[in-house]
Order: C-alpha cells, then structure tokens, then sequence
C-alpha cells in the first residue's frame, strides 16, 4: 500500500515551502499514488500554531473545505475532523474523496487511530 499524506500541519508555513521547491508539486502529481490530506482545522481553529490567523489575513474561511480548496486538485482524498462531517459536501467531488474521523490526536490510540483511518481512505483509492 502506498500513498502521500500531507500532514495536519499548516498548510502555508510548513506545507507550501516543500511543495514549492521546485519540481516537488509536480512529482507528486506523477507518483502515480493516491494523495491524501489531513485538515488542521477543526472546528474553525487550528490545533495549533497560526493557520487560521493567516486563513484569515488571506481573506480565507477558517475551514477544513478552504484548506482542501487550497491544496487543489493534488488531493484524492482529505480527512477532517468529525465535527466539520457537514463540510464533506463541500470537498469532495469527483476526483477527491472526504472522510471524517477523530483528528486531534490526543495521546497515542488516537494517533494510531487516525493513522488507521488515512490508512483505510489510501486503501479505498487504491
């Protein structure tokens, strides 16, 4: 089973400086593997740092969809949290799935879970 995950983490700080190193957006639009996020927003806040102060200096709603919608068509798939499960509509189309699980990973068995769970979404686009 392979795939890409793109972690929680903010998508603007710690995110966009990888995919903006040259050629690195394209190579995994090429892998050939299913691309899959986690949203860092939860409830309109970010778990931490300051994605959603920055969400909101760019005009952007302090959403999981807004973050989907900013990393674009290099998704197949993006996780949110349970809470945002009405946001799903909004994210998922034809080319990109939306599942919900428990993402705050607050110890280790909901880190294993959430690992569990993007495990079980890559398995599915597969």
């Amino acid at each position: 089973l392979t795939g890409i995950v793109i972690c929680p983490s903010n998508p603007f700080l710690s995110i966009d400086p990888i995919l903006s190193l040259r050629g690195c957006r394209e190579a995994i639009a090429a892998a050939g593997v299913p691309v899959i996020g986690v949203s860092p927003i939860i409830s309109g806040r970010a778990v931490k740092g300051p994605a959603a102060k920055l969400m909101e200096e760019l005009d952007m709603p302090n959403t999981a969809a807004a973050v989907a919608d900013y990393y674009g068509d290099l998704l197949d798939g993006f996780i949110i949290d349970d809470c945002d499960r009405e946001q799903c509509a909004q994210i998922a189309n034809p080319r990109r799935q939306c599942r919900t699980a428990q993402s705050l990973m607050r110890d280790l068995a909901s880190k294993r879970q959430l690992a569990v769970d993007t495990l079980s979404l890559l398995a599915e686009l597969h």
